[in-house]
């Protein structure tokens, strides 16, 4: 099972993507995921989690087999957790993911690596939403004693792809395929800000 790194990392660094082609290193502004402003305001770390420029945190889509996902040049990752350090049967946690790269080929390529690990694995349903340049989704069902259910969209626009997912253990899931759906569908009108377009 996927779990959520408690750690704080350092400051994303300046430069910003034009319409045409990056000018400087990518980053993302401050408050620019939908959900960063709710995650912020936790400042007790109650629920949420903030994660900046992490380089080991999970891309958390649905997978069968553990790969890594790789060559971004700035990310963000928010995870609401509804009891953080609960139990293993309670456990129910969602997230917003965005990650920027310095050009477009490599943020298709992350986009290309999700379909790949999702291929001939029998426990996950695969969708491919209209949204954006391409979107892809992904429904995994554990059967276990503890059963696990992750569900992810991610949407690519340029060079930046952003990611919802949620994960449930015997929990009620905290999101549905439409809401991620919808989250991917706003997001994909900022993202453009930050990798072209």
């Amino acid at each position: 099972m996927k779990r959520v790194a408690l750690v704080c990392a350092g400051v994303v660094v300046a430069g910003m993507f034009t319409g045409q082609a990056a000018q400087a290193k990518p980053y993302i502004p401050k408050n620019f995921l939908l959900y960063e402003k709710q995650a912020r305001a936790d400042a007790g770390g109650e629920h949420w989690i903030l994660v900046e420029g992490g380089t080991n945190e999970d891309v958390w889509n649905a997978q069968c087999r553990p790969a890594s996902l790789k060559g971004w040049s700035a990310r963000r990752d928010l995870t609401y957790d509804t009891e953080i350090g609960g139990g293993e049967k309670t456990n129910a946690i969602r997230g917003e993911q965005v990650f920027v790269f310095s050009k477009a080929s490599k943020a298709r390529a992350m986009m290309a690596g999700m379909r790949k690990l999702m291929k001939g694995c029998a426990q996950i349903t695969a969708s491919a939403p209209r949204i954006g340049d391409e979107a892809v989704g992904g429904v995994l069902k554990v059967k276990a004693k503890i059963p696990q259910t992750q569900k992810f969209v991610a949407v690519r626009r340029g060079a930046a792809v952003a990611l919802y997912w949620d994960l449930a253990n015997a929990a009620r899931p905290l999101r549905s395929m439409a809401r991620h759906e919808r989250d991917a569908r706003r997001m994909a009108g900022k993202l453009c800000a930050i990798g072209g377009c």
